[in-house]
């Protein structure tokens, strides 16, 4: 059974609230999946049986925890979201009512070494609109440690100069709005990146403050280049370049994990590594740090009393 979210439906409406289109069509298809699967149409018929029947259902099928927690956060959401709306009587997906699995203290996942961060970035042809474009994504989440749907969401008017010098600013999870410092090679990077392509761009109508900074250079499907590249094709390109360097399978996500890892690795405070990251549990910055069981770089070792 398919489940259509009805347009302006609670639901619907629940789902827009979020102002990133990516987070939109995560919640969507979440939803779609939940009630298609309990074959209930009305969100007040659900009961936390009902939830956990569909939880484990995900887990006999063996999807991750991590992505059974997300599932399982956004149905909560929603039901929070119905509740305080007054639309329904309690949330039956609330922790207290259907558990949430573990996850690991650290991140699993790639972490890239420096030599494989050096050969990465040496992949790309930069003399080439699609290579300056490539490089310039890849420096953007091995330098500022950005989700791959920010990268991709980034505009002209997204980079704009302040006081204190050059930043970005930036939609994240939840519709909030962030500035990050652009340094200056990687502002270097893009402005070359967008003086290869100015001609494309302006063709095709296509070079305004509002535009994608990042866009597909062909695009023989629908012929619309006035859009952003979407996750999957940066995932596809970053493959591509992996592949042709003789790396090992890379995600975009890899490129995040490996800053984060890289500012914990060289010392710097869990708070100011998550001003970077965007993260707002602190907790989440700790599973990043690897070493942090090290017992050779334990303070024990440097604490004196002069």
């Amino acid at each position: 059974m398919t489940v259509n979210l009805i347009p302006f439906s609670p639901i619907e409406t629940f789902c827009l609230k979020n102002t990133s289109p990516h987070t939109q069509s995560t919640y969507r298809r979440v939803l779609r999946e939940f009630f298609g699967y309990l074959k209930i149409s009305d969100p007040r018929e659900v009961k936390p049986e009902h939830v956990i029947q569909w939880r484990d259902a995900l887990q006999a099928r063996k999807q991750k925890p991590a992505t059974i927690n997300l599932k399982l956060g956004v149905v909560r959401s929603l039901y929070e979201y119905l509740l305080q709306s007054g639309q329904v009587a309690r949330n039956p997906a609330h922790t207290k009512l259907v558990r949430v699995f573990a996850l690991p203290e650290t991140i699993t996942g790639r972490v890239l070494e420096d030599w494989e961060v050096k050969r990465l970035l040496a992949a790309p042809h930069k003399d080439k609109v699609e290579g300056q474009r490539d490089y310039c994504i890849f420096l953007i989440m091995l330098r500022m440690a950005l989700r791959v749907s920010e990268v991709c969401s980034l505009r002209q008017n997204s980079l704009r100069w302040t006081r204190d010098g050059w930043v970005i600013e930036l939609k994240v999870k939840g519709g909030r709005q962030r500035l990050l410092p652009l340094p200056g090679d990687v502002k270097r990077e893009i402005d070359r990146y967008l003086q290869l392509d100015q001609r494309r761009r302006v063709i095709q109508h296509s070079d305004n403050e509002d535009s994608a900074i990042f866009q597909p250079v062909v695009n023989y499907a629908t012929l619309v280049y006035n859009k952003p590249l979407t996750p999957r094709q940066v995932q596809r390109l970053l493959a591509k370049w992996a592949s042709y360097v003789g790396l090992k399978k890379i995600t975009p996500h890899d490129l995040r994990r490996t800053a984060i890892t890289k500012a914990l690795d060289q010392g710097i405070p869990y708070r100011e590594v998550q001003m970077m990251s965007g993260h707002k549990d602190p907790k989440t910055v700790m599973r990043y740090d690897h070493h942090r069981e090290n017992l050779a770089r334990n303070p024990i070792h440097s604490l004196k009393y002069d």
